[in-house]
């Protein structure tokens, strides 16, 4: 899946470089490029989901929280992940209703493996009309 806005603000892969254009006045990672980098991560692990149905979503943040545990001095990696049941539950329900709501959770990872930053993103996907 391209997401536009990765690109615009240097975000490139599975990872965010601790690159100038992304850190704030300390010179760690800005905690609107951590936010970005894990709401993109979950968005982009959500599409897994739908590999033969990427023109026929429209996945859509609802809500989302996040907490900084760590400055970000180096590269972050995120590991995503969404509970088996409920993502069991999204499916079905999808399935019936071309609609449904499902929670990932993100973690950020600086390169010593120290969680930077956490957080979950609840998202709307609705099938196109």
């Amino acid at each position: 899946m391209i997401i536009p806005f990765m690109d615009t603000i240097g975000l490139v892969g599975e990872t965010l470089e601790c690159t100038k254009g992304v850190q704030n006045h300390l010179g760690s990672i800005h905690a609107g490029a951590q936010f970005t980098f894990a709401e993109s991560m979950s968005g982009k692990y959500l599409s897994s989901i739908f590999p033969d149905m990427q023109d026929e979503i429209i996945p859509l943040l609802r809500e989302s929280t996040v907490k900084y545990k760590k400055q970000a001095l180096t590269a972050l990696v995120s590991e995503v992940s969404v509970d088996k049941e409920d993502l069991e539950k999204f499916k079905v329900r999808f399935a019936l209703k071309g609609r449904a709501s499902i929670v990932a959770n993100v973690i950020l990872r600086d390169d010593e493996g120290d969680i930077t930053c956490q957080g979950s993103f609840k998202w709307f996907v609705q099938r196109k009309e």
